[in-house]
């Protein structure tokens, strides 16, 4: 053969690709569990009585795992599986017409380049808890 078969890779790019982590991985029973438990908390294990047998108990498994995550992380697992609801640059520039000036100085620093208003900087940097602050209502707010 002359090297151009589909079914092999070539040598010159193997082994670049990044291998992905399995355990991060998210199959169709996985993410319908995410979509269950986020949208319908109370009835979610009725809704998941669904899946065959065998699907069905990998979903009670990862309907616990995602149970057992404080608020924050299973946020950012949906976040990542499912992206970023639209409209958050919207909700942040609400946020930043209902905030004192010393928060919206804040939270303007922590907005990717390309949100932040065409402001001057700030003389003083914000205080550890005005950013802590602006940093959770800017999660908030893209979520």
């Amino acid at each position: 053969m002359d090297g151009t078969r589909l079914d092999r890779a070539s040598p010159l790019i193997k082994g670049r690709a990044p291998k992905k982590d399995p355990s991060r991985e998210s199959g169709f029973v996985e993410r319908t569990t995410m979509f269950v438990v986020a949208m319908k908390k109370e009835d979610g294990d009725a809704l998941l009585e669904g899946f065959a047998s065998e699907p069905r108990q990998r979903a009670r498994v990862f309907a616990q795992q995602l149970a057992a995550l404080d608020s924050p992380t299973r946020q950012a697992r949906l976040a990542l599986e499912f992206g970023v609801r639209e409209g958050g640059r919207e909700r942040v520039n609400k946020l930043m017409g209902e905030v004192s000036p010393a928060l919206r100085a804040a939270i303007i620093g922590l907005l990717p380049q390309t949100w932040r208003p065409a402001t001057p900087t700030l003389r003083n940097p914000p205080s550890p808890v005005m950013l802590a602050i602006a940093a959770r209502l800017i999660r908030e707010a893209t979520r």
